[in-house]
């Protein structure tokens, strides 16, 4: 077999791809080794070859995630609610943007009907920490009330992803969250912090 081309997809690209797919299809704890390699068209061994398990392939795809810019930006934003026509502007280019909509799909998923509450609280703590390194707070200063009110405001915002999938697209949720008072509250809970 020969090296891939630099325009192929690699085959743990391949791999987090299908389980991204598959957990828009099915329950997370329903995904097996044997759906991941029949959809994304390789073997065991190349499975086996990358990953132990579900889980450590769930890891990577989650971790890839959280690598790209337009996540992290996109939960920059919840605690910087646009006031001005200027910033609304701003915020419709961003979810116009493909590269965040297809991470916000994957956002969703782990919010959504299909995961765990391991999944949610990995989702929760990479939330708390964008927010906090933006306010430029250390998590080891923090007191309860403040951990309640992080964990408060971050609840809201799942709250809002896990109902995102019957919504079909972010893009859906969009009007409704800037006709709410939704992300203002969340930015003022957050921005109390300081």
């Amino acid at each position: 077999m020969g090296r891939p081309k630099s325009g192929d997809v690699s085959a743990t690209q391949k791999m987090q791809e299908t389980f991204w797919q598959l957990l828009a299809a099915k329950p997370y704890d329903q995904i097996t080794v044997s759906d991941i390699t029949r959809t994304s068209g390789l073997n065991r061994s190349a499975f086996y070859y990358h990953y132990a398990n579900i889980p450590e392939l769930a890891d990577d795809a989650i971790a890839a995630l959280y690598a790209k810019t337009a996540v992290s930006t996109f939960i920059a934003r919840i605690i910087h609610s646009p006031t001005d026509a200027t910033a609304e502007e701003g915020y419709i280019r961003f979810i116009s943007d493909q590269d965040y909509l297809a991470s916000a799909r994957k956002v969703i998923l782990i919010a959504g009907p299909h995961s765990t509450p391991g999944l949610v609280r990995q989702l929760k703590d990479f939330i708390i920490e964008v927010w906090l390194r933006i306010l430029m707070i250390d998590p080891k200063t923090l007191d309860d009330a403040q951990r309640v009110t992080l964990e408060f405001a971050v609840s809201g915002i799942l709250g809002i992803f896990g109902w995102a999938p019957s919504a079909g697209n972010p893009r859906d949720i969009a009007p409704l969250i800037r006709q709410s008072h939704i992300p203002e509250t969340i930015a003022q809970l957050v921005n109390s912090l300081k």
